[in-house]
């Protein structure tokens, strides 16, 4: 006695694409690829993501670092001195919280060349002293500003790094949706088609 067949097996009479198991194949070789394309595509994009907003902060922070540096410096060089107490409490402040703050950043660091121009900048911090503000010179802060200045820009060069892996993480993302593409149109398109057709009463061939 023969088994009736099903309403599938009927349809794909109508089906006028790839044999369904060479189909099957290259939709199943398509997702999988589809799928780890998937996880590096939300890796990388994590993962630039962090650089991106680590970046960002850092380099506001140097922006900042330095604008106090450059009043701390006026205020340590110059040739009348600090003229009020409150001056000398703001000057005293100034170069203490770079103090803390300079090394807070090396800490965060990784570079070890990043935290050596950090290093570089407290060392001039620490060639002033208060009691004898003219002895380091004129000079006072001009290698603590080179070495921000170097540290800026490659702070800045890691943030162009980073905005270039999210262009990758773009590709990724191209690549994931052609996969998806090709596993739909080989196998999941042509047989949801034909097997609408069947339903809807159209007879094959037409």
């Amino acid at each position: 006695m023969t088994q009736p067949r099903s309403s599938l097996a009927i349809a794909l009479q109508d089906y006028k694409g790839p044999r369904p198991g060479i189909a099957l194949t290259i939709a199943a070789v398509a997702l999988i690829a589809a799928l780890i394309v998937g996880i590096a595509h939300t890796v990388l994009l994590g993962r630039s993501s962090a650089a991106i907003r680590e970046g960002g902060e850092t380099m506001r922070t140097l922006h900042r670092y330095n604008a106090g540096l450059e009043v701390w410096r006026q205020m340590a060089t110059s040739s009348q001195g600090v003229q009020f107490p409150d001056q000398v409490r703001l000057r005293d402040s100034l170069a203490s919280a770079l103090h803390a703050q300079l090394f807070g950043l090396r800490e965060v660091l990784t570079d070890s060349l990043d935290r050596a121009l950090v290093g570089e900048i407290v060392s001039d911090l620490e060639t002033w002293s208060a009691e004898r503000p003219l002895e380091a010179g004129l000079d006072l802060g001009l290698r603590g500003r080179e070495a921000m200045m170097v540290l800026t820009a490659r702070q800045d060069s890691a943030l162009f790094r980073a905005a270039q892996r999210s262009q990758r993480a773009q590709m990724f993302a191209a690549i994931l949706i052609a996969l998806t593409i090709i596993a739909a149109g080989v196998l999941i398109i042509p047989l949801s088609w034909v097997y609408v057709r069947y339903k809807r009463g159209i007879p094959p061939g037409m």
